[in-house]
């Protein structure tokens, strides 16, 4: 078995360190990873090994749980692929954290099921940010009667997330089940940024003064030709109203000529840290999604459509 599989990418690697003071009130530890920015509580029993690889378009950061390590895995650093070639024991629970890329996509996009995935993934928040919980069916080269894995977005990129893969055995499996949906609900990650807010004026002024950055990024692009407008600068200062401007610049750089579109954008807090932003040109002949931050940072973008050419 390889690790490229996975879905775990975007190379993090760094020292794993270890909260020493266990939570008495759960048996549990705290552990951080200081370079990816995650911390975490888990039962004190689990052992976490280092086990921080790249591979193409990704990394794996650690190992946990209470399957134990082939010695030829290694001990101080365990070589993740040798990792994936052990089976579970009885009674054991097997976990993977790294982090993920999507191609250039999304972590809201769909894609194709994983071979052993049953029914629709579900969508749920981590720390005030997207996650999408993915369920396995039992049997497969590890013998498992139960998996699970997560992906949760980072806090300032929906392109990215940390990835957790977790393979569970019997007997114990709801015991251990529940362990590992406390570490996901113990999930900490470093600067998280501030949380939306629910007043519509906030939102608007966010989208505003993000589209006035967009729209001078865009132009600094041409300034040998101070007199374009670019279609950022189409937008009326309130969602949901539309304006209609003679723009230059599309999407796609210069137009093959001035061309007059109707503009509009609507915006909802996608989690409790970040806003959805539909950017709508022609009455959805085009449109564009952003996800900004709670301070206007743009996280992440898709198009849909044919753009203003």
């Amino acid at each position: 078995m390889t690790s490229a599989r996975h879905r775990l990418g975007v190379a993090l690697l760094a020292a794993w360190v270890t909260a020493c003071a266990p939570d008495a009130t759960r048996g549990a530890r705290r552990h951080f990873h200081a370079e990816a920015g995650i911390g975490f509580d888990h039962p004190a029993e689990w052992s976490v090994h280092d086990a921080s690889t790249a591979f193409s378009g990704g990394s794996v950061i650690a190992i946990l749980g209470t399957l134990p390590v082939a010695p030829r895995c290694g001990t101080v650093h365990v070589d993740i692929n040798c990792y994936y070639e052990q089976r579970l024991d009885p009674g054991t629970i097997s976990i993977v954290l790294g982090t993920g890329s999507f191609g250039g996509g999304t972590i809201f996009d769909e894609r194709p099921p994983g071979q052993l995935e049953v029914g629709e993934r579900e969508r749920t928040d981590v720390d005030g940010l997207p996650a999408f919980v993915h369920r396995y069916g039992p049997g497969g080269y590890y013998e498992q009667d139960e998996a699970i894995g997560w992906e949760v977005a980072f806090p300032t990129s929906v392109l990215n997330a940390f990835g957790i893969e977790a393979r569970m055995r019997g007997p114990g499996v709801e015991t251990m089940r529940a362990e590992l949906e406390r570490l996901v609900a113990s999930i900490r990650l470093d600067a998280p940024g501030p949380t939306v807010s629910g007043d519509p004026a906030d939102a608007e002024s966010t989208v505003v003064a993000a589209l006035a950055e967009l729209d001078r990024s865009m132009r600094r692009g041409w300034v040998a030709r101070p007199e374009h407008v670019s279609w950022y600068a189409c937008f009326p200062a309130t969602g949901g109203l539309a304006q209609r401007r003679v723009i230059t610049l599309g999407p796609n750089g210069p137009l093959t000529a001035p061309r007059s579109v109707e503009c509009r954008y609507a915006v909802a807090a996608e989690s409790r840290r970040l806003w959805r932003v539909a950017l709508d040109v022609d009455g959805g002949r085009y449109v564009e999604t952003l996800w900004l931050t709670g301070n206007g940072k743009v996280a992440g973008s898709r198009r849909q459509g044919v753009p203003p050419a």
